[in-house]
C-alpha cells in the first residue's frame, strides 16, 4: 500500500472533509477524490460515505483509520530514535498534562530540563485525563501526566506515580460557610459547589464520594477550568473541591478559607502515564527522568 496515499486517506478521516483536506494537502480535490478511490479498490473495501458535504468511515474505513495512525506513529517513534542517534541532546518530546499539574507542577521541571537540554523541542498540550487517556490510545501522545487512581485502565497504558495532590473544600471568607469548624458531605448536596466538567478527574473524585455516601449531586456551576472555578469562589459564589496546589497563595492570603469535611481526606496521586507498547526517544526518557528527580 502507498504510504503516501494512506497519509492522505488519513488526512481527510480526520477531517471528515475532502475539500478541507485537499486545501491542507495543497492537492485539488478531484485528486484527493482519487487517491479515496484508488485505495477501496485496493482493499476491496468502502471506506467513506457522503453525508451531504462531509464524509463519514465505514467501519472498514475506521479500521484502516486505527493502522495508518499506528503506522505514522511508528514512523514518527523511529525518525526520533534515528535522530537521537545523530544527536543525543535533539528530538522531540509530546506529551499532555492536565491542568493542575500543567500550572502548578510542570513549571520548574520543564525550566530544568529546558536548561539541560536547550535543542530539545517541547510539545505539550492541556487536556483532561479522559483525553489524555484517549491521545495516548490513538498514539498521538509520548506520554501523558494526569492526576487521580485508575484502577481499570485500557490495555497497553501503565501508570508510575512522581507526585501528590490534596484535594480540599474552599469557600471565599466572607461566604456563610466561611466559620465552620467541619461540615458533613450532605449538606452540599443542593446547589452549592461549583465543579470541574465532566471528564476531568477531580469531578470522578468528587462524584464517587457522593455516591459512596449514596448523595445526590447537584452542581450550583460546572466550568471546565480551574482558575475561573477559583475566581468564582473567592467572589462568593458557592464553594468547590479543588487541588490544594492551586489554593495556597489564596489561603496563606485569608481569601479562601478550608473547610474540613467529617471523614473525608482526599490525597490524589500524579502519574505518569504511557504505553507499555511505546519505545520512548531518549529525550523523551530524559524527560521522564526529570520528572522523578524533582518528586
Amino acid at each position: 500500500m502507498n504510504l503516501q496515499n494512506l497519509r492522505i486517506f488519513l488526512k481527510v478521516a480526520e477531517l471528515e472533509h475532502i475539500t478541507r483536506a485537499s486545501e491542507e494537502l495543497h492537492l485539488s480535490q478531484p485528486a484527493v477524490t482519487k487517491i479515496i478511490q484508488s485505495l477501496e479498490r485496493e482493499t476491496h473495501l468502502e471506506l467513506v460515505e457522503r453525508q451531504g458535504r462531509r464524509i463519514v468511515l465505514t467501519h472498514a474505513g475506521r479500521t484502516l483509520q486505527r493502522y495508518a495512525r499506528r503506522l505514522f506513529a511508528l514512523e514518527h517513534e523511529m525518525d526520533a530514535a534515528l535522530d537521537a542517534l545523530r544527536d543525543l541532546e535533539g528530538g522531540e518530546v509530546t506529551f499532555a498534562a492536565n491542568t493542575t499539574a500543567w500550572i502548578y507542577l510542570l513549571p520548574p521541571i520543564v525550566a530544568n530540563f529546558r536548561a539541560r537540554y536547550p535543542r530539545v523541542k517541547l510539545r505539550i498540550a492541556i487536556l483532561n485525563s479522559q483525553e489524555i487517556i484517549e491521545e495516548l490510545l490513538n498514539w498521538n501522545l509520548d506520554f501523558g501526566l494526569i492526576e487521580g487512581d485508575f484502577p481499570e485502565l485500557p490495555e497497553h497504558l501503565r501508570l508510575r506515580v512522581f507526585a501528590h495532590d490534596e484535594l480540599v473544600l474552599v469557600v471565599s471568607s466572607s461566604h456563610r460557610l466561611a466559620t465552620a469548624t467541619s461540615l458533613d458531605l450532605a449538606e452540599l448536596q443542593n446547589n452549592e459547589l461549583l465543579l470541574r466538567e465532566k471528564g476531568s478527574t477531580l469531578r470522578e473524585i468528587v462524584e464517587q464520594q457522593f455516591r459512596q455516601r449514596h448523595l445526590h449531586l447537584h452542581p450550583l456551576l460546572t466550568l471546565a477550568d480551574n482558575e475561573a472555578i477559583k475566581q468564582m469562589v473567592t467572589h462568593g459564589v458557592g464553594a468547590t473541591f479543588i487541588s490544594l496546589l492551586c489554593v495556597q497563595r489564596e489561603l496563606e492570603r485569608g481569601e479562601l478559607v478550608q473547610i474540613p469535611i467529617d471523614g473525608l481526606e482526599l490525597r490524589t496521586p500524579v502519574s505518569l502515564l504511557q504505553r507499555s507498547d511505546k519505545h520512548l526517544s531518549r529525550a523523551a526518557q530524559a524527560f521522564c527522568s526529570c520528572l522523578f528527580d524533582n518528586s
